[in-house]
């Protein structure tokens, strides 16, 4: 790792002996400093990290303090090195939380109160500095966006309303805690996937309580349509009820339950359980903004689109350039994205939420709809002509063929701050060695309401990485920290494992819901849980 080196440069403030002094004493011997010491005319100083906290006699947890803390040494610009090692050791991770809870219900489950302290490890310091605004979640399904750093929030709002589960009372106290841990920040779906997992706790709870079917408790307390949620906005498309039913059925659960209480009876050290996971996400606009700009070239009529999303393996490129290709009814291999960059797509707000594939998309609609605006005049007068003719002609007639959209929605009144919901089921069935603690998903089928999907591959496949990722998170990524200094000590695959191909369920099935539609989506689309 650290054999990177320290180059020598020619001080010009005299420290050129202090600079050779700190380099002996970090123990990289002369020999390695000699080789590198024809490259005196660089007047950077270049260090690993271990080195550079060598030579400043203690560590950090910051390579900005450590670059820092060497400039005013040595009185020069320093470019420090750092390993992937490192960069796991030092970097914050999920929020972890600790829950304590008390819940009041009747006979047949249904929620009447929910009482809980959430206590949340935020590490050295409770701010994600560089983000003003945090997702704030509920209920398994509403979001809201505050300018709020305080990270205990986004976890309390989401218990309450990012589930379908309608409880009239909460009563949440919240604490943040300290700790000697690197400052821990967002990782994918922050706050809602530790809620869900706490809500859904409660509810096995209260069905082993009742000695109930848990899916039946959770069915009792769905909301209904007119039932306003915790942030008082009335649910007017509430489908989870029914795509629950139907789900059961299409994945012939009542029966798989009776299949696995007959393994049961039937082996002593190896055991099956089933489990029926809902789930509502509201989709909130409000607070987001992105552009778009699109340039079709005279020469051949290619089209090239820059917008302000960032492509992280979610499809957003993919679904930008069919979008514009459906748009301008063209073939999808004419369009091509190009990067991003600040002049043509400034403050653009960041990749997330759920929303930055469909407001991308929304923008590029409206690009292409100024376009042919442009073209349609022209066009209309050579009615059997080529897209490229097309096109040619309209650079002959002086037409501008470039356009730029911003996209900034607010939603207000009822609409406001959700502007439509997203439903899923998914139902997994595990078997575990008792004895050793060995497991394998035997099956697991999910549904997703896409409404209709404006590219179902991408939809899926990000389904499926969500859900792998999912039980990365929740079955072997273990983190383990020393207990007096808080180092990490599972920082590479030696002792962290994510999942594998071997992890995956056995026999995976993910379905979009068919015949569903959108009037408040993008092309009658729904987001499918991704940036």
């Amino acid at each position: 790792m650290g054999r990177l080196g320290a180059r020598r440069s020619r001080s010009m403030f005299g420290r050129q002996e202090e600079l050779d002094q700190c380099i002996g004493e970090a123990n990289w011997g002369r020999l390695w400093w000699k080789n590198l010491s024809r490259q005196h005319n660089c007047m950077w100083s270049c260090f690993s990290r271990s080195c550079c906290q060598q030579v400043i006699k203690f560590p950090r947890n910051d390579s900005a303090d450590e670059c820092s803390d060497l400039c005013l040494k040595f009185c020069r610009p320093v470019k420090m090195f750092q390993s992937l090692w490192d960069s796991a050791k030092m970097i914050g991770k999920r929020n972890p939380y600790y829950v304590e809870y008390e819940a009041g219900f009747d006979a047949n489950g249904k929620l009447a109160g929910i009482i809980t302290n959430v206590y949340a490890n935020c590490g050295q310091t409770a701010t994600e500095s560089p983000v003003s605004a945090v997702t704030l979640w509920g209920d398994n399904g509403q979001c809201l966006f505050f300018r709020i750093y305080n990270f205990i929030k986004e976890f309390t709002y989401c218990c309450v309303t990012i589930l379908g589960y309608n409880c009239p009372n909460w009563k949440v106290s919240m604490t943040n805690c300290k700790t000697n841990l690197p400052a821990n920040t967002w990782t994918r779906a922050p706050g809602s996937t530790e809620s869900i997992f706490f809500i859904e706790y409660i509810m096995e709870h209260i069905a082993q309580t009742l000695g109930k079917p848990s899916i039946d408790v959770k069915r009792a307390n769905f909301y209904k349509n007119g039932d306003r949620t915790i942030t008082g906005q009335p649910l007017k498309d509430f489908t989870l009820a029914e795509l629950t039913d139907s789900f059961l059925t299409s994945a012939s659960y009542r029966q798989r339950l009776q299949d696995a209480a007959t393994f049961n009876l039937n082996n002593r050290w190896r055991k099956r359980g089933i489990s029926v996971t809902p789930m509502k996400y509201g989709s909130t606009w409000n607070g987001n903004n992105f552009n778009c700009f699109i340039s079709i070239f005279h020469s051949g009529g290619t089209v090239a689109v820059s917008h302000g999303g960032v492509e992280m393996g979610q499809g957003i490129n993919t679904k930008v350039a069919q979008v514009v290709a459906y748009e301008l009814g063209i073939p999808l291999d004419l369009v091509s994205i190009k990067p991003n960059f600040s002049l043509t797509n400034a403050n653009a707000n960041s990749t997330g939420g759920s929303v930055t594939s469909e407001l991308v998309s929304l923008a590029a609609i409206n690009c292409c709809s100024q376009l042919k605006a442009r073209i349609d005049p022209i066009k209309n007068t050579m009615p059997n002509a080529s897209w490229s003719d097309i096109i040619e002609a309209c650079f002959v007639k002086t037409i501008d063929l470039s356009a730029r959209s911003w996209i900034a929605p607010k939603t207000t009144g009822d609409d406001a701050p959700v502007n439509y919901n997203t439903y899923g089921v998914t139902c997994t069935e595990v078997e575990l060695d008792v004895l050793t603690g060995e497991h394998q998903i035997t099956r697991m089928d999910v549904i997703h309401d896409c409404g209709e999907s404006m590219s179902p591959l991408v939809d899926v496949g990000q389904i499926e990485g969500a859900i792998v990722m999912g039980l990365g998170y929740y079955t072997s990524e273990e983190l383990v920290y020393e207990k007096t200094t808080g180092a990490l000590v599972t920082y590479s695959t030696w002792k962290y494992k994510p999942p594998t191909t071997k992890d995956i369920p056995i026999d995976f099935r993910v379905q979009i819901l068919q015949n569903s539609s959108n009037p408040s989506g993008v092309l009658r689309s729904k987001c499918e849980l991704t940036g």
